[in-house]
């Protein structure tokens, strides 16, 4: 099982941090969002980690260089694209098979790695979802009436929405197949490389089975000083 963690984003919204600091390494009561998402990989037995960077790549990749396993991507046009385009860059450069997705700016504990990978939901593509309240800025989804997921959108309603995305994938090999035909589609075919990935995920659904994966531990979005300051608060006191 491979890991992508898309890390390419400005950040904007944190600055000053981000002015020092890729939106990634920003710390949570002194750990790197990336570092706790490595560590929870690191737990479940995975290594093979892809993470693509953009602004401050150089500091990015020294900072992942104590990492054997993490092949790093450049995405040199990290300013003026979208992370569906940094997850088109993985596409572009390795094998196509089963992976877990992950936007860099959420820190999450390691328990809802272990759910995705335990056995009963072995093969299964599933997206980390959280069912216990609406959250304006975050991707929602929602399911048909065989529990599968159909939408997934910023905009789908309070009314609509089943649960809300946490921003963790996991795809087996016809799901990543699939997208990455979608992803190639939108990115050279329409000349959009500034989507979410999640446009491209919203497109596969009627041919790539979803199902939701609710989570029991804790986890937090971080895009701005407020979200760090709740985000500290949540996870007061918690170990890497």
């Amino acid at each position: 099982m491979k890991a992508i963690i898309l890390a390419a984003g400005l950040g904007t919204r944190l600055r000053p941090i981000t002015d020092e600091v890729p939106k990634c390494m920003v710390p949570v009561n002194g750990v790197c969002i990336i570092d706790k998402q490595i560590s929870n990989l690191h737990k479940h037995g995975i290594t093979d980690i892809v993470v693509v960077g953009g602004y401050k790549a150089d500091m990015l990749k020294k900072h992942l260089s104590v990492f054997p396993d993490i092949t790093f991507i450049d995405n040199i046009r990290y300013a003026e694209t979208n992370n569906m385009y940094s997850l088109y860059l993985v596409f572009q450069a390795m094998e196509q098979t089963e992976c877990l997705l992950m936007n860099a700016d959420v820190y999450y504990d390691d328990n809802i790695i272990a759910g995705l990978l335990s056995p009963v939901n072995k093969g299964i593509s599933m997206i980390a979802c959280d069912d216990g309240g609406y959250i304006e800025e975050s991707m929602k989804i929602t399911l048909d009436g065989k529990g599968s997921i159909n939408h997934i959108n910023k905009k789908i309603t309070e009314e609509e929405y089943d649960a809300v995305s946490i921003d963790v994938y996991k795809l087996n090999e016809h799901a990543v197949k699939t997208l990455a035909e979608e992803v190639k589609n939108v990115i050279e075919i329409q000349g959009n490389t500034n989507s979410w990935t999640e446009v491209a995920l919203d497109a596969i659904f009627d041919v790539a089975d979803f199902k939701p994966y609710v989570i029991e531990g804790r986890w937090f979005e971080i895009d701005n000083h407020e979200d760090l300051h709740t985000a500290e608060k949540l996870f007061e006191g918690d170990e890497i």
